[in-house]
């Protein structure tokens, strides 16, 4: 890495560090890179641009939720790392979730959200907003992410009316691994599917 590599890099370290090595123009502007030296960034090769207004170190690592976190940051670009965790409005949710949280095998093509407020979308994305956010309990951090838990995932799954066989997969998953149990996934979904019956279903399929 160069000086003026390693100089931005030691700048916006903390921020990409705890980002997968990614960060937002915001952010960067919050740590004094103004928009001229991102674009001398990109020229010479330190960070790349992965979509509007979001960045990368340049060999910072692979990231295999690249796109969920490209959207995640797109979509709030003026919080800390801090606050998206600490203090989110807007969690990974429903097929999103359970893709990050490697539950069942499940389409994630399209990245997924729950939000508390109004926020600029593109088509690309999915996010659903829900007046009063998410209970402590509804939501976890894993890899950077303020994401639902296991049993929100899946109860937010069955109100989206997945299939009993992939729902089951995902339920099963999350409770061999010790991530949830039968009973808080029974009084999560409340009523809408029954837990025990998808998993069976699930466990028929695998065979």
């Amino acid at each position: 890495m160069s000086p003026r590599q390693n100089a931005l890099a030691v700048l916006l370290g903390d921020i990409a560090d705890a980002q997968r090595g990614c960060f937002t123009r915001a952010q960067a502007a919050s740590e004094g890179v103004d928009d001229m030296r991102l674009q001398r960034a990109v020229h010479n090769g330190s960070i790349e641009r992965l979509d509007h207004g979001v960045y990368r170190i340049t060999g910072a690592g692979q990231d295999p939720h690249q796109a969920i976190r490209v959207a995640w940051l797109r979509l709030s670009p003026g919080e800390s790392p801090r606050e998206r965790t600490q203090r989110p409005h807007l969690w990974v949710s429903h097929r999103s979730a359970a893709r990050l949280l490697d539950l069942g095998v499940v389409a994630a093509d399209v990245p997924e959200f729950i939000t508390d407020r109004r926020i600029q979308t593109k088509a690309d994305v999915v996010v659903r907003i829900r007046a009063g956010g998410l209970e402590r309990s509804e939501w976890m951090i894993f890899d950077g992410f303020a994401v639902t838990t296991p049993a929100r995932t899946v109860a937010d799954l069955a109100t989206d009316r997945m299939d009993g066989g992939h729902l089951g997969r995902i339920a099963s998953d999350a409770t061999e691994r010790g991530m949830t149990s039968r009973e808080e996934l029974e009084l999560a979904v409340a009523g809408k599917v029954d837990i025990t019956s998808i998993i069976e279903q699930a466990a028929g399929k695998a065979r």
